[in-house]
């Protein structure tokens, strides 16, 4: 009887440290797609700032008549500076913290939502680098 009562405390004890270990792990990654995404909204005044300049570029070049092919890439790189803006959007409305969900539907919930945010970051860091070399390029 004393050893089923201690298996039994035993194995309750694993059972708890295992759902500690679960809920660890699920903060961890969460941990994980929120430090991704708190690094994509620094860069938000960034692309805030660096299109205001290439608007302000282009207008200024369009009435000293400069080349069309010029205007275009600005546009292009305005345009890019929108769609990642647009992409970050997107990602924050359809983000949902996986409170509700059982341990594996979470974590895959959150490794999906982690590869979707990196992917988001990628795009921002790429169009910024991109803008940003337009813009010193073509500066005044």
């Amino acid at each position: 009887m004393k050893k089923l009562l201690l298996l039994l405390v035993v194995g309750l004890f694993a059972s708890c440290t295992a759902k500690q270990t679960d809920t660890e792990q699920k903060a961890e990654l969460q941990d994980q797609v929120m430090a991704v995404h708190d690094s994509a909204m620094a860069e938000m005044d960034q692309i805030f700032r660096l299109r205001k300049k290439l608007r302000t570029l282009r207008d200024t070049l369009a009435t000293q008549q400069t080349d069309s092919a010029t205007l275009q890439l600005l546009q292009q790189n305005i345009t890019g500076l929108n769609k990642a803006d647009e992409s970050m959007m997107n990602w924050m409305r359809s983000y949902k913290a996986p409170d509700t969900l059982q341990h594996d539907q979470a974590m895959d919930y959150l490794q999906t939502e982690l590869q979707k945010i990196e992917r988001v970051k990628v795009i921002m860091d790429s169009t910024i680098e991109a803008a940003q070399a337009t813009y010193k390029q073509h500066e005044l």
